[in-house]
């Protein structure tokens, strides 16, 4: 396994063009398979954390729980959503 190379900035902020890149490829209607391989293949990490990510891009979790999955202790400091946001425009 490779590590996961995104930061706690980048994590935290469901507006990033990274989480952006997830919703376009489920707009595009690839499969979520396909779509954590890709984030995989991209970002690096294990399948549990490519698809933490993608639930995060998809409204289905918060960040928080990514960067606890990482051990990134650091990120109740910052401004991460309990619940997270929805992105209804999504199928």
């Amino acid at each position: 396994m490779t590590a996961f190379t995104l930061g706690r900035k980048t994590i935290i902020n469901e507006g990033a063009m990274e989480y952006d890149w997830v919703r376009q490829l489920v707009n595009e209607g690839t499969e979520k398979d396909n779509a954590i391989c890709s984030i995989q293949k991209c970002f690096g990490g294990d399948q549990e954390t490519a698809l933490i990510f993608y639930k995060i891009a998809v409204g289905d979790c918060s960040p928080g729980v990514l960067l606890t999955h990482l051990s990134i202790t650091d990120w109740q400091d910052s401004d991460v959503y309990q619940q997270p946001r929805r992105y209804d425009n999504l199928q």
